[in-house]
């Protein structure tokens, strides 16, 4: 009876005490396998201290990320036994989890995993503003989608052509009275009414006015610098000249010009929708698979200039005869870069660059049989058919 009596007291307490002792008690509980835990602790503490070499032995894809990055502890580890052979599902805890599968030499391999890939706070922001970084994708598909870093550039370089032709003057005028000094002298100032056609608010820092004037007489013409101002999208202001003293009826020009915005400028300005990483991807390809090297040489007519395309892996050359649609006697040379390109549509994307390595436009087309065909974009938005064969 007294046997009986301690029994019962060793199963009370063992029954009080299993709560306390966390999920990795449970694990060894549930699971009894004691070595896959401790191999698991091993590889938490390794992605804890960013050890990106020893994880991806272990797991390959962790080659992709930038940094890792785990805050976890013991009692908040859980590994469950999933529905296929030798496979378990290992949570950290905070939304972070990896698939693992045990190999016959009771090693494991990681499969893949959520979470565990860091990223540079201020991009990460970004890029889950703009659809970039997408809620339940793994790791690795994160990575190739983050590993592109053109989005900002493609989304200024369209707000600055947006930008030049949603801007105009649209009419123009006088303000002010003529006077008489032995003759009439006018001492009337122009006013100019630009609007603001983009859905943009356009800060008055992106653009100016340049107005010039001078008698009927002769002489050297006047010239001001009209300031721009703050435009509201679809607004129109008035900006105004100082009275120079001639009027609108002698000799003038005027000129809206538009510098755009900076980087900078543009990351303040900017309010995403969520849509622009579906729309880069749109016009610029498959960034997955911009690693295919590429190998090739055409001839083709673009801008009325006989033009040679070379490609060497991921770069190349375009050499263009400027003189017309010849293909000898090429006097013009543009470095050529991939961007992406998608085997399986053919879509292929090609950075186009002076010699100063300032980017000029883009080729944007399709690649098969042989045969590149699509459209020069310069970065002013216009654009040349090509056809390289």
């Amino acid at each position: 009876m007294k046997n009986d009596k301690t029994h019962l007291g060793l199963i009370l307490a063992l029954l009080i005490l299993l709560p306390l002792l966390g999920g990795a008690c449970y694990f060894l509980l549930s699971n009894g396998d004691g070595k896959l835990q401790e191999q698991v602790v091993e590889l938490a503490k390794k992605i804890s201290a960013n050890d990106l070499k020893s994880v991806s032995a272990v797991y390959p894809d962790a080659a992709k990320a930038d940094s890792l990055t785990l805050k976890w502890n013991e009692d908040s580890l859980d590994i469950v036994e999933t529905k296929t052979k030798d496979t378990y599902l290992v949570k950290f805890g905070n939304n972070v989890d990896m698939t693992i599968v045990k190999g016959k030499d009771d090693n494991f391999k990681v499969k893949e995993s959520h979470n565990l890939f860091a990223y540079d706070p201020q991009y990460l922001a970004f890029a889950k503003k703009t659809g970039q970084w997408k809620a339940g994708l793994t790791d690795s598909q994160l990575a190739d989608r983050m590993k592109d870093r053109g989005l900002p550039q493609y989304l200024l370089d369209k707000f600055n052509r947006d930008l030049k032709n949603g801007l105009r003057i649209v009419s123009s005028g006088t303000y002010g009275d003529d006077y008489y000094e032995g003759e009439w002298v006018s001492a009337k100032g122009a006013t100019f009414n630009v609007k603001n056609s983009t859905k943009y608010i356009v800060p008055g820092s992106t653009y100016y006015i340049i107005y010039k004037e001078g008698y009927w007489g002769g002489g050297s013409m006047g010239q001001e610098v009209v300031p721009g101002v703050d435009i509201a999208s679809g607004a129109t202001v008035t900006l105004k000249t100082k009275e120079l003293g001639s009027s609108m009826e002698s000799d003038v020009s005027q000129s809206l010009v538009v510098k755009g915005l900076s980087m900078e400028e543009f990351m303040a300005l900017f309010v995403p929708t969520g849509n622009e990483y579906e729309e880069y991807i749109k016009e610029n390809g498959n960034v997955n698979a911009a690693d295919v090297p590429l190998s090739f040489s055409y001839e083709g007519v673009m801008g009325g200039c006989g033009t040679r395309l070379l490609m060497d892996g991921k770069e190349g050359s375009l050499m263009y005869n400027s003189h017309g649609p010849t293909f000898d006697g090429f006097d013009q040379q543009r470095g050529v870069d991939l961007v992406s390109y998608d085997p399986s549509s053919g879509k292929l994307v090609l950075k186009v660059s002076d010699m100063y390595d300032k980017v000029t436009g883009k080729l944007v087309g399709t690649l098969k049989n042989n045969q590149y065909t699509g459209n020069f974009v310069n970065v002013n938005g216009k654009s040349s058919p090509f056809t390289f064969k």
